[in-house]
């Protein structure tokens, strides 16, 4: 069963049309034939196809039923990483989607390795966008530009701020936070002390992950994947 997402316009009077990009990875990729199933997901709703025909890069449909869209997570879990190489944010982005991120902040922290701008977002969307169809998410998670660490705190307001620091004290998920979560990963080389301090000041609180040191590409998404539990 493919799972794919759509806009509101391509679902009219009943069926399902795609063509150009979405309508070529169903027919060249996917291989869909007529008779096949699968679910369409647009505006938090979830449609329920069965293939009509397949013309080339044009896949055509009929909508069965039409139900909420399933797989997002009760409380929303924000993640804000500091930039790393682009192959370990791509596989943060790809990961973090699987295991119910709902929204992602590229952070500057001073001690990043990794560059990247707003040339990287296209990009960022794209590995989103096939995450969230190959874990069937009810929606896509949103990536930010990159941006210093005061303007992605003044971003998640209001949200609980967890800060993952291998010297912390306190384990995370003991309890699990009620409501908004954002999650802060640092860099390789960690946070700097006075990027500790302005995040203790916005209501960070600091936890760890256990006794094991994670690289900062699996950090973010293992506590994503302790909290949406």
């Amino acid at each position: 069963m493919f799972w794919i997402f759509v806009a509101p316009e391509q679902l009219a009077g009943g069926e399902l049309s795609l063509d150009g990009a979405r309508g070529r990875h169903l027919a060249r990729v996917l291989r869909v034939k007529p008779g096949e199933r699968g679910v369409a997901v647009s505006q938090g709703l979830a449609h329920h196809v069965t293939v009509t025909a397949v013309d080339g890069d044009r896949v055509s449909g009929r909508l069965d039923e039409v139900v909420p869209a399933r797989g997002e997570p009760s409380h929303p879990i924000t993640l804000l990483q500091a930039l790393l190489p682009h192959a370990d944010f791509d596989a943060v982005l790809e990961a973090g989607t699987q295991v119910g991120i709902t929204g992602f902040i590229p952070v500057r922290a001073a001690r990043c390795v990794g560059r990247g701008g707003a040339e990287r977002l296209g990009r960022w969307r794209a590995v989103l966008e096939s995450a969230a169809e190959q874990s069937h998410r009810g929606a896509i998670p949103a990536v930010a530009a990159p941006v210093d660490l005061e303007e992605a705190l003044a971003t998640v307001a209001g949200a609980r701020i967890l800060v993952l620091d291998p010297t912390a004290a306190q384990p995370l998920g003991h309890p699990a936070p009620a409501g908004a979560v954002a999650i802060a990963v640092g860099p390789e080389g960690g946070w700097t002390p006075a990027e500790l301090d302005l995040m203790r000041q916005a209501g960070g609180v600091s936890f760890t992950l256990g006794p094991r040191i994670l690289r900062a590409r699996l950090a973010g998404v293992a506590a994503a994947a302790i909290l949406s539990q």
